[in-house]
């Protein structure tokens, strides 16, 4: 069986050419190129390699819980971890081990723009390559657990400090951003031996000497980087929950027929046997919902109760303010939301801006100004409250987050 891997980065579909790698049944490349999808070789299946800073790695700590508690704690964990809501990233666990109070666990959770992640899979499916696996590069990348690998290739830097950790680094500020790492982990007591570097073909190779000498860590060549190899069986692959693949092809489906219908009917008989389960799982929901509701009177006893969720809410955003942390609704917020939504017209479309009392108006030209009545839309769907007016010929899109009354 022969595999297509695509290196797709933030620019596509924009710039539709990609690198790609042909691997054969023995794993091995059987060709390799870059080229627009019209060009790409036939193969039994597709995946993808995003690379870059499209996604994130992180690793939180996390308290031992049932497996359907999983999204609620992860997203609790990230909420101050991360510049956008939780709810518009998709998360993977990549990993979980046990941390050093023994009380909880330490999860690697892979985090990418679902956006992002909607647009590429809907896009490779439109032309007949449906992806089964979506792979971060910042956990592709080589790792070796006796110290730091640096990878370098034209879509920028990946540094693995770890088996269980991955950083995207800009190559326009490699140095220093490096030399910031190497001060922080020396801090730590967790400096490393060496730092190896991988650099693919056909990227300038690095001044190595100056590397070592603004890190004070010794930096040696290592392998050439070849994207395609960390695409294995191992590597989390974030097509999960609601981007799981719904088809495997009808060829598979007729061989597996058979055992589809055993297995449907163990199924059926599972949903009888677990009815009962079913109904204590929803009496739990509404203790939950009950819980929520006495912590929050609890909390802020001379509040009247309309809906706690979006209440403690707005009281971390008030307190968040208060340490002189950004709130959702700050500028730097809503900026990141409409320039999201904006895409790659961001850069050229966005003309001016003004914030004030909660409110962002941005004045839009250019693609950015076609497709504003769209964007409004996007931004609506994601609880923001978003209108478009028009000052002469240029339109304004007039973005805030919804207020509780």
């Amino acid at each position: 069986m022969t595999r297509l891997i695509l290196a797709i980065d933030e620019h596509w579909p924009t710039r539709p050419d990609c690198p790609w790698a042909l691997l054969g049944p023995d794993g091995q490349p059987l060709s390799e190129g870059r080229s627009e999808p019209r060009h790409w070789p036939a193969a039994d299946e597709c995946e993808v390699v995003l690379t870059g800073p499209q996604c994130l790695w992180l690793e939180v700590p996390l308290p031992r819980a049932t497996r359907r508690d999983l999204p609620r704690l992860l997203a609790y964990a990230l909420e101050d971890r991360l510049l956008k809501d939780p709810d518009s990233q998709h998360l993977t666990v990549s990993h979980r081990r046990p941390a050093d109070d023994g009380e909880r666990d330490l999860a690697g959770v892979l985090v990418v723009a679902r956006e992002r992640l909607r647009l590429v899979v809907a896009q490779l499916t439109a032309i007949g390559r449906q992806p089964q696996r979506v792979l971060a590069e910042v956990q592709t990348a080589p790792a070796d657990p006796q110290g730091w690998q640096l990878s370098l290739s034209a879509d920028g830097a990946i540094l693995r400090t770890g088996p269980d950790a991955g950083l995207a680094i800009d190559g326009d500020i490699l140095v220093p951003l490096l030399a910031q790492q190497a001060g922080a982990a020396r801090a730590a007591n967790k400096a490393p031996a060496r730092i190896d570097v991988h650099v693919a073909a056909g990227t300038p190779a690095p001044d190595l000497t100056g590397l070592q000498s603004e890190t004070g860590i010794e930096t040696a060549a290592a392998a050439p980087y070849r994207w395609w190899q960390g695409a294995d069986r191992k590597a989390a692959n974030l097509l999960q929950g609601e981007f799981a693949p719904s088809a495997r092809g009808g060829a598979w489906l007729g061989r597996l027929r058979p055992a589809l219908a055993v297995g449907g009917g163990a199924l059926a008989l599972w949903l009888v046997a677990n009815v009962g389960e079913v109904l204590w799982m929803k009496h739990q929901v509404g203790d939950i919902d009950g819980r929520i509701e006495r912590i929050y009177r609890t909390s802020f006893p001379n509040t009247p109760v309309v809906a706690p969720a979006a209440q403690m809410r707005q009281q971390l955003n008030q307190e968040r303010a208060r340490h002189g942390l950004l709130r959702d609704d700050d500028a730097l917020a809503l900026l990141a939301q409409a320039a999201e939504a904006l895409g790659t017209d961001a850069a050229a479309g966005i003309v001016a801006l003004r914030y004030e009392d909660g409110r962002l108006d941005l004045t839009l030209g250019g693609s950015a100004a076609a497709r504003a009545e769209a964007v409004v839309g996007l931004l609506a769907s994601r609880g923001l409250l978003a209108d478009l007016r028009r000052d002469g010929n240029a339109p304004h899109l007039l973005l805030r987050r919804e207020n509780l009354q």
